[in-house]
């Protein structure tokens, strides 16, 4: 018996650490994604996540009956909902004006931006190998961006423009974990997805006349995208924050820069350079501490 502490902690670890890796094969896939799409990028987000709320919808309505029949929208969810569409519609407006990699780099900043959202919202601090691996890579990041940006001001609105969207995103990530936290993630996740299209169906209207639909290539990729990177990859990083740091999560973003950019090359022929790959060891080496050294949250039971 004087084990079991040590062995719960250590399923907890291996528990989390799995749902981190699924998070991030899954959402690495999004940049590869929305670039077959050929439709605009409101049009593309809005797909996303009212796909995504339509595929949850039976298991949500299953879950909303057993809780009583609660209220569907909570300025929680609206909230983190609003920042969610803000983001998707602007990542996918930066990976239509750059090269995948520069877009995930920019995004990849989420590690940095998270802590200065968090900190007023949640009072989280980050512990000393937290911070460590922050600046790991952020360094990595600052090694790689200063180089593109002497040199590579052709992809500078789009760089750009990730940056903001990455901004958006640590604010959504930050959001979920401090409204999601009482909260089932299928009753939290389908408000959220709802609130996002409808944020995007408004800016498609103002920016681009209308939502479209594209032809049949955009219209397996929006599959695609509906099933892997959104039901998969944010619905599991909803029920993550419940459980660890808003921190770990963002963390995963540097570790999709590395998969999409392996992606990038095989699928578009783009050649990663020597900058870039040095680059990388640093954001990986910090991706690798801060996973295995960020302290679980406590909370109740798991769901």
């Amino acid at each position: 018996m004087k084990n079991l502490p040590g062995s719960i902690a250590r399923l907890h670890r291996h528990h989390t650490v799995s749902v981190w890796l699924a998070i991030t094969v899954l959402t690495s896939s999004a940049a590869i994604l929305t670039r077959y799409c050929r439709i605009p990028a409101t049009s593309i987000g809005f797909w996303r996540v009212l796909g995504a709320a339509l595929v949850l919808f039976p298991w949500w309505f299953m879950e909303w009956r057993k809780q009583r029949r609660p209220p569907v929208f909570s300025f929680g969810s609206s909230l983190a909902g609003s920042f969610l569409g803000l983001h998707f519609a602007t990542w996918a407006w930066a990976l239509q004006h750059t090269t995948i990699a520069n877009a995930m780099l920019f995004i990849g900043l989420q590690p940095l931006l998270a802590p200065f959202v968090a900190r007023p919202l949640l009072g989280e601090r980050l512990n000393r190998s937290e911070r460590l691996a922050c600046m790991l890579a952020c360094l990595g990041m600052v090694w790689i961006l200063g180089r593109q940006l002497a040199y590579g001001r052709e992809q500078l609105a789009g760089s750009m423009m990730a940056l903001v969207s990455a901004l958006l995103c640590a604010c959504y990530f930050v959001l979920t974990r401090k409204y999601r936290t009482n909260q089932h993630a299928l009753l939290f996740s389908l408000p959220v997805y709802t609130t996002a299209a409808a944020v995007q169906a408004v800016a498609g209207l103002a920016v681009d006349g209308g939502v479209f639909v594209g032809n049949a290539n955009t219209q397996l990729a929006l599959l695609g995208l509906i099933l892997l990177p959104t039901v998969g990859g944010h619905t599991l990083a909803i029920y993550l924050l419940r459980h660890v740091k808003s921190q770990m999560v963002t963390l995963s973003i540097p570790a999709q820069f590395v998969l999409g950019t392996v992606a990038a090359f095989f699928l578009f022929g783009e050649t990663p350079s020597a900058w870039l790959i040095a680059g990388a060891v640093l954001v990986l080496a910090g991706v690798v501490l801060g996973v295995l050294k960020s302290e679980p949250v406590q909370n109740a039971a798991p769901r």
